[in-house]
């Protein structure tokens, strides 16, 4: 898998930092699993019980949650994967391979959003922050998805050490 790069330290552009670091957290929690068997991808090998595979399975139904449900106030599926607790489970009869391609799509949903959404643009839907509900913004979302991914990157980082030593970027 190719590598995204940071964003430079000289970009002041806010959309294509925001959109840069997304896309740099994404890329590195796809790289982490490359290399990983299907046994490996589908292992638990810490007490909160979340595999690598069920971490992208999440990620996809965060993006999925944040941009086309609530921003853009699609109906989107939820029955696949399923409810909160559902979506960070990898049934045995899930192919890998869709999943991670569930978490690419949604990643080309947010991006084809991202092109034409101002970032002071806000949600259709709302969503209940510090006791009031809220129709956040389009800079608001990106901002919590780049720390969710973030967070969840150094998540999958340290699983992938404990499956198999390796470590890194």
């Amino acid at each position: 898998m190719v590598e995204t790069p940071e964003p430079p330290p000289t970009l002041a552009d806010p959309r294509a930092l925001l959109l840069g670091y997304l896309d740099h957290n994404a890329a590195a929690i796809l790289r982490k699993l490359d290399g990983l068997s299907e046994h490996d991808l589908r292992r638990s090998v810490l007490p909160s019980g979340w595999t690598p595979l069920g971490m992208v399975k999440h990620l996809a139904c965060t993006e999925r949650f944040w941009i086309r449900y609530l921003f853009a106030g699609e109906d989107v599926d939820f029955s696949w994967p399923g409810t909160a607790e559902q979506e960070w489970f990898v049934a045995p009869e899930e192919p890998s391979a869709d999943i991670t391609a569930f978490f690419v799509a949604e990643r080309e949903n947010c991006a084809r959003l991202a092109a034409v959404t101002p970032l002071d643009g806000r949600a259709v839907r709302t969503t209940r922050r510090g006791g009031a509900e809220e129709h956040p913004t389009f800079a608001w979302i990106l901002c919590h998805l780049v720390q969710s991914f973030a967070r969840h990157a150094g998540h999958v980082d340290v699983g992938r050490e404990l499956i198999d030593g390796v470590t890194g970027r």
